[in-house]
């Protein structure tokens, strides 16, 4: 049963949303939360097409992701999510996406913006949406310092930002940023390392056309690894991401 501050909904992995092993993709399950977290806004009044017509938006600014497992095709998922706190010019939300035995697959914590468009400056959350509800629960306890960068990297690759990159506000996804961290793996563990957590920093917007080198460090033992996205023709940061990863069963 809904309440106003708590969502529910199902999802159902599909053939094509899983990986080479047949478990959903770490795309995949972040899609399932940023969908939710839409829909919810949605009841709640407070979407990005109701906001669009005050000239404001929202922007996501930090995640906290933790991945318990990955899940076969044809699974079907409960996620819950809801709006966990106010903090000034913060609000954050947080996720629960468990199997059909109610064993965790994510648990998730993220931290958004609200934008006025005119300005491109956050505005505080209380004076715009005083009547946003919350529910204090955090599954993950973050409060999202900065994420380091490292001395040097061991990995790069360039992307062009597509137009099925982008999103409702015509910048990229804040999916495509993780994409595209991800896919600097290197090359002789692929397949033999997964992700079970990622934070996110989200920094800068990106547009079509731009041209993105999507740069990491990796540790030598292959559990760790810092990722940094800039835009290639101004060197601007986009994002910082840190992921810790485990070894495929």
């Amino acid at each position: 049963m809904q309440t106003e501050n708590l969502y529910t909904t199902e999802y159902q992995v599909r053939s094509y949303e899983v990986d080479s092993r047949g478990l959903a993709r770490p795309l995949t399950l972040l899609n399932y939360l940023q969908d939710a977290a839409g829909e919810h806004a949605a009841r709640l009044g407070v979407s990005v097409l109701a906001l669009l017509k005050n000239n404001l938006t929202w922007v996501l600014s930090r995640y906290h992701i933790h991945f318990h497992k990955f899940v076969p095709v044809h699974s079907v998922l409960t996620l819950k999510t809801w709006p966990s706190a106010k903090e000034g010019r913060f609000a954050l939300r947080d996720f629960a996406l468990t199997d059909s035995s109610g064993a965790p697959v994510v648990s998730a914590t993220s931290s958004w913006m609200l934008i006025n468009l005119k300005t491109r400056r956050p505005v505080r959350i209380d004076e715009f949406l005083p009547d946003l509800p919350t529910l204090p629960k955090r599954v993950i306890h973050d409060t999202f310092t900065s994420l380091p960068i490292p001395d040097d990297f061991n990995c790069e690759l360039p992307f062009r930002v597509r137009h099925s990159d982008l999103d409702i506000n015509q910048h990229v996804n804040n999916t495509v940023y993780v994409d595209w961290a991800l896919e600097t793996l290197p090359q002789d563990v692929i397949g033999q390392i997964s992700p079970k957590t990622i934070e996110v920093s989200y920094r800068a917007e990106a547009n079509y056309g731009d041209r993105i080198l999507s740069r990491s460090f990796f540790a030598s033992d292959d559990s760790r690894s810092i990722h940094q996205l800039i835009r290639e023709s101004d060197g601007k940061e986009l994002a910082r991401l840190r992921t810790e990863w485990h070894s495929v069963d």
